[in-house]
């Protein structure tokens, strides 16, 4: 059995984490178990990952103690003779992983590139650019969740394998039982349900869905929108949500463990993202019949059904137009391809591992 190192499990659930645990769940742990590294208070899924098997790492925090953490993550990959290590990127910040892997002799130093841009500050982008020739020169394999998050972090000539966000379809099969029942439970019977699941940072562009969804509901009274999510701006959207005097239009919800289930009760799907790497949300979303709208700053290569439609972020009033055209179309089955299934894309990483 092959042991996996994995970095950049976070405490909170977002993309990363939820590609990591379907990979996880379904990958055959008589050949490939995963490890994970730990630089918080307590890491996200941590009980289900020792259930499963897997070993977790406390290291200190990089940011309070970046010398500390680098020597820790050096010890573990030496110390555990790891022949791999699966470094997951939002950005190229922090490349002290991919340093103490290859100081360790890690045979496969893996950089997985999750995103397409990074958000606004002058030291995040400066630190992207200084240290993406040492990504390069250190990373032995490169990963990335679609072309254009492959692009965006390594450049257009490199070689990259691209590993589907899959999702275990099954669950997000549109069922009308579930979809009366989480009306009922939100009391949204007859209301026209615009959705969003993601977490409350710059990147999600809250503020402007909030103004959009001002101008549908100045022209459906029965408009609801339901925000499902965490993170450091969801007081602030609320307090956006109090000044328009929307209170009773907007439900806010905590991270679920049935996101499935919430989808069927969404009437439209909705995220105007400024960037993305390739949005697990939008293919759960697709995967449960909910007809979707995207920024036009999302790659094209997260659309996998017909009913998708893609807008720019400058435009508002396109954006209250094209939701309210979604409250009268039927939900709908969809058959999405092989390649997002879980059961097929984790025989996949499960091949590519054992073939390193």
């Amino acid at each position: 059995m092959k042991r996996i190192l994995i970095i950049g499990m976070h405490d909170k659930i977002g993309g990363v984490e939820t590609f990591l645990m379907n990979y996880y769940r379904n990958i055959d742990k008589n050949k490939i178990q995963f490890d994970f590294v730990n630089m918080f208070k307590e890491l996200c899924f941590e009980n289900e990952i020792i259930e499963l098997g897997g070993k977790i790492y406390q290291v200190p925090n990089v940011k309070r103690n970046p010398i500390k953490y680098y020597k820790k993550l050096k010890e573990i990959v030496r110390i555990n003779e790891y022949e791999i290590v699966h470094i997951n990127m939002l950005s190229m910040a922090n490349v002290l992983p991919i340093l103490a892997a290859k100081k360790a002799k890690a045979k496969h130093i893996i950089a997985h590139s999750h995103n397409t841009n990074t958000p606004k500050g002058i030291l995040r982008k400066t630190l992207d650019k200084l240290n993406k020739n040492m990504v390069l020169k250190n990373a032995t394999d490169l990963f990335a969740c679609s072309k254009l998050a492959g692009n965006w972090m390594f450049g257009e000539k490199r070689e990259v394998t691209i590993i589907n966000n899959a999702i275990d379809l099954n669950r997000y099969i549109f069922n009308n039982d579930e979809r009366d029942k989480i009306r009922k439970k939100l009391n949204v019977e007859n209301k026209f349900v615009v959705g969003h699941i993601g977490r409350f940072s710059e990147q999600k562009n809250h503020k402007f869905l909030i103004d959009v969804f001002k101008e549908i509901a100045l022209k459906e009274k029965d408009a609801i929108l339901l925000l499902i999510g965490e993170g450091n701006l969801k007081d602030n959207i609320k307090n956006k949500v109090k000044e328009y005097e929307l209170n009773d239009k907007v439900i806010f919800l905590d991270i679920v463990d049935n996101a499935y289930d919430y989808y069927q009760a969404m009437d439209v799907f909705v995220l105007p993202s400024l960037f993305e790497g390739l949005p697990v949300v939008g293919i759960e979303a697709q995967a449960s019949g909910t007809y979707c709208l995207f920024s036009d700053s999302i790659t094209k290569e997260v659309k996998i059904v017909d009913d998708v439609e893609f807008i720019s972020i400058d435009d508002k009033e396109k954006w209250a137009n094209e939701i309210l055209k979604c409250k009268d179309k039927n939900k709908r089955k969809y058959s999405i391809q092989n390649e997002y299934n879980i059961e097929y894309a984790a025989k996949r990483l499960e091949k590519i591992y054992l073939e390193m």
